[in-house]
């Protein structure tokens, strides 16, 4: 941890790194408002939460019904603006672009997103102009801050991987900090604060997205796929997640303030840097697989608090949803640019199309907490069987899933077999270059961009991937394996090969001990002349 702490450090082209710009924690202020305004009471009472329960409206059908409905209305409108435009970001890309290649959304969103949010706190007596300012807010925000978490995402791509590594747990942790200190101002204040904390992120993207990372953007988008190729178990799997965290959130019969309130901030900022410290320290872990064996269960010990104690142990279910949220951010921040970065998709495709899973889950979690509530509450034991159905949810969707633990989205059956986007082709090195690669404790080199990789001409890649398929036939090698093999036949390290396909060391390292046994060769040397034949 020191050796790449000290790495990261290091000058690069004469100039001292910072520790940690304001510019590069913009993400934390961008997270910050979405957890002051939406997940936590911090901001103050959204104008929508005045509207009795509808649960409550036991009286009559109409009134039940009305209830109901305008729940749905309030609580579904500004997560339905942000799936649409990450949806329509995902969509229209491949037309118009992405988000960081039209300048103009630099401050449209933060400004768009920073104005609109008083619309959404403002309470007055008519019922008609109260949904309307509310619907102003609520769709003006989803939309400007939609823009922002995937510019932010962008970002995150193109940086090199320690650095993102290092930058997400700050950020992170800064967000909890900062709604843990508006959850304790009164009055207009926080919604003051709140307000102003886009417009803080958009300032410090400004300054972030230099000509250097739009470059290497542009060249990570080159290879455009289909957005919609398939949408995998795991995204599946973030979506039902995370309508499990929602409805988690919402089991509290109160609202959490105040003490409670802080307390479980300070829970979640504690739980992220453990997570945090697991994730990027030793062998490299960033995957959901490892977070959901974080997440799950904490989240099953929320809800069992609930069936033992009621409405009593619902703040503990609370914490865990809180704690889970953030924790997912900080490490869905790395793995969706980690995505990107290995070239599996553009990056405003899988920042955009990554988070629309987040917020569809958390609409789905509204939306069945809603249509519950009323039969939930009709029943004494209501609560405790909703509580275990989460569990029996969570479990089987997280088992459902383990297996891809490092891809969201499926890679079409014409790349498969090919190196990704990093480099194509077989391109061989000098011997010393592969020993020097492989000593252990070096920092490797991050090559997030496609242009840094070496190339070899249209004949050189062909005749290195007919080969690369003939060996893989010939050994019985596995689709994963082959990747491994291909990398390895360019000269690439083991700890090169953990980034690059998003696995851990020793399973970089046993895939590779695998290959050599089906081969037949005993060093990196042998299978490069191998491959070369």
């Amino acid at each position: 941890m020191k050796e790449r702490f000290e790495t990261w450090l290091a000058p690069q082209n004469g100039e001292r790194r910072e520790v940690a710009p304001l510019r590069q924690l913009g993400w934390a202020f961008l997270l910050a408002w979405v957890f002051c305004v939406f997940y936590t009471n911090a901001a103050g009472v959204l104008s929508g939460d005045a509207i009795p329960d509808a649960g409550e409206a036991a009286a009559g059908a109409s009134s039940g019904a009305s209830s109901m409905g305008a729940a749905l209305f309030y609580a579904v409108l500004p997560l339905a603006a942000s799936v649409a435009t990450l949806a329509a970001i995902v969509l229209a890309e491949p037309r118009i672009g992405s988000p960081t290649s039209h300048r103009p959304l630099f401050v449209v969103a933060p400004a768009l997103t920073a104005a609109s949010t008083p619309f959404m706190f403002v309470s007055v007596a008519d019922p008609g102009l109260n949904a309307a300012l509310f619907g102003i807010g609520a769709v003006a925000t989803g939309i400007g801050s939609a823009l922002l978490w995937a510019m932010w995402g962008e970002y995150y791509a193109v940086i090199p991987r320690d650095r993102a590594e290092w930058l997400a747990p700050v950020s992170a942790v800064s967000a909890a900090v900062i709604v843990l200190l508006v959850s304790a101002m009164d009055g207009w204040v926080p919604v003051a604060v709140a307000a102003a904390l886009p417009l803080l992120s958009g300032l410090c993207f400004h300054l972030a997205w230099t000509p250097e990372a739009a470059r290497t953007e542009e060249a990570l988008a080159t290879e455009r796929r289909s957005p919609l190729a398939g949408l995998g178990r795991t995204g599946f799997g973030i979506l039902v997640v995370f309508s499990i965290v929602s409805i988690a959130g919402m089991m509290s019969a109160e609202r959490v303030e105040g003490i409670p309130l802080q307390a479980i901030l300070l829970f979640s900022a504690l739980m992220m840097a453990v997570v945090a410290a697991m994730a990027i320290s030793g062998p490299r872990r960033i995957s959901l697989f490892f977070l959901y064996r974080w997440m799950c269960p904490t989240l099953v010990i929320g809800f069992a608090a609930v069936i033992l104690f009621g409405q009593a142990g619902a703040l503990v279910a609370v914490a865990a949803s809180l704690g889970g949220r953030f924790t997912f951010c900080l490490i869905a921040q790395i793995y969706f640019a980690n995505y990107a970065a290995a070239g599996r998709a553009t990056p405003a495709q899988a920042s955009s199309l990554g988070w629309l899973f987040v917020h569809a889950g958390d609409l789905l979690g509204v939306v069945l907490w809603i249509v519950l509530e009323p039969l939930m509450l009709a029943q004494p034991t209501g609560l405790t069987a909703v509580s275990v159905g989460c569990i029996v949810v969570l479990v089987t969707v997280t088992m459902a899933v383990m297996g891809e633990t490092s891809t969201f989205l499926r890679i079409p059956e014409t790349a498969k077999d090919q190196p990704h986007a990093h480099g194509k082709g077989i391109v061989t090195e000098s011997p010393d270059a592969h020993d020097a690669m492989d000593q252990p404790g070096e920092p490797q080199p991050d090559a997030p961009a496609p242009t840094t990789a070496p190339t070899a001409d249209a004949s050189g890649e062909v005749r290195g991937a007919a080969r690369i398929d003939e060996l893989a036939r010939v050994g019985g090698l596995t689709p994963r394996e082959t990747e491994v093999l291909a990398l390895l036949a360019q000269g690439r390290s083991i700890p090169y090969i953990r980034d690059e396909l998003i696995i851990s060391r020793e399973t970089a390292a046993t895939h590779a001990k695998h290959i050599y046994a089906k081969l037949g060769v005993h060093s990196r040397q042998e299978l490069i002349d191998l491959v070369r034949q």
